[in-house]
């Protein structure tokens, strides 16, 4: 009799759930078309939004393999979503914006300024493509060492052993101890979740230590499929010629708050000046890494970005610019796979300027 009474309440609850989710994406859409999500453009306009993109993929591109597929927005989302901003938002880069900051002039009403982080091939193949055709601009941010592939991200390495072993358990011991099962998807996610939070919050030498011998224990050897998911310098230039911005994003994408100072200045500086000489163009705006899960960003990294004369620095923080704020701690709103709806792409837009 209890179990039929725990299988009620539990099929009552699921139900529950999914007529909250329905009322939820009903009230989206009627917000979206009814123009109160037009009211809040209106309303906001005095503040801009900077957009994080990471990837614009399907699995067949290969990002996925080192890159969460959350992360990734389809091409022909983007293609919507470029012609809404386009239609909806006045789309400037972001060396406008910045130098508005900068000299404390206005923003321009509804300015949208577009930015991808890491530098992903699928960034050229895809995304770049779709920006000519809209005749808009973005902006890059490069981990240098990993562009023409001589080095692989050590996120997207952590990302593929976990996701492509074959071992029922992985287990370290050194340089710390974990027993991660890894039967089902769920627990590769919690598994992959676990390491990549903890790998973050250690110094650079444990974190390479402890990322060897997670390959080790899951038995990965052929790191080939991951030869072809950067861009080249070469598709990093033409993109410059045709008038695409590309930012700094450190040598290999550390957690900079957890670098020796002199690690963190060669990560800030080094990809600065390899991205300068590749580009021949000083190099105006930098990107910090491994927002998600860390502490991504102190004081002192912030005054070791400015003493290395950039104009800005973006975040991983949620959020809006306006006039006033920190060129060196922009936030940005985040665009994942789940904004292929337009309404909630919309939305969270509009949510992401007012903080919420």
């Amino acid at each position: 009799m209890r179990r039929h009474i725990s299988d009620a309440r539990r099929s009552r609850s699921a139900g529950d759930t999914t007529i909250r989710s329905v009322i939820r994406n009903l009230a989206k859409l009627a917000i979206h078309h009814g123009g109160i999500s037009s009211l809040a453009r209106t309303v906001l306009a005095g503040r801009a939004a900077i957009l994080r993109y990471h990837s614009v993929s399907t699995a067949a591109d290969g990002t996925h393999l080192c890159l969460d597929p959350g992360l990734a927005v389809a091409p022909e989302h983007f293609d919507r979503q470029c012609a809404y901003l386009k239609r909806h938002y006045r789309v400037i880069s972001l060396d406008e914006m910045v130098t508005r900051l900068i000299e404390g002039e206005p923003l321009p009403a509804k300015a949208v300024a577009l930015t991808f982080d890491d530098g992903y091939l699928d960034n050229y193949t895809r995304a770049f493509p779709i920006l000519a055709r809209h005749g808009l601009n973005a902006t890059f941010y490069v981990t240098t060492n990993c562009i023409d592939n001589l080095a692989v991200l050590w996120t997207g390495l952590l990302r593929f052993v976990i996701f492509t072993t074959t071992v029922p358990v992985l287990e370290t011991r050194e340089p710390m101890a974990f027993r991660l099962p890894l039967r089902t998807p769920e627990e590769r996610r919690e598994a992959f979740t676990k390491l990549i939070v903890t790998m973050k919050n250690v110094p650079t030498a444990t974190r390479l230590e402890l990322l060897e011998a997670v390959r080790v224990a899951g038995g990965i050897d052929d790191l080939s499929p991951l030869s072809r998911i950067m861009m080249s310098w070469d598709h990093v230039r033409e993109m410059h010629r045709a008038g695409m911005i590309f930012g700094a994003h450190t040598l290999s994408h550390p957690n900079l708050p957890n670098a020796t100072p002199d690690e963190a200045r060669r990560e800030i500086e080094g990809s600065r000046d390899a991205l300068a000489e590749q580009i021949n163009e000083p190099v105006r705006h930098f990107s910090y890494p491994n927002g998600r899960g860390s502490a991504h960003l102190t004081e002192a990294v912030k005054s070791m970005v400015r003493d290395a004369h950039f104009d800005s620095a973006t975040t991983s923080l949620t959020g809006s610019v306006q006039a006033g704020d920190d060129a060196f701690a922009l936030k940005r709103i985040g665009i994942y796979s789940r904004h292929g709806a337009l309404p909630e792409f919309t939305l969270d837009i509009e949510r992401g300027k007012i903080g919420a």
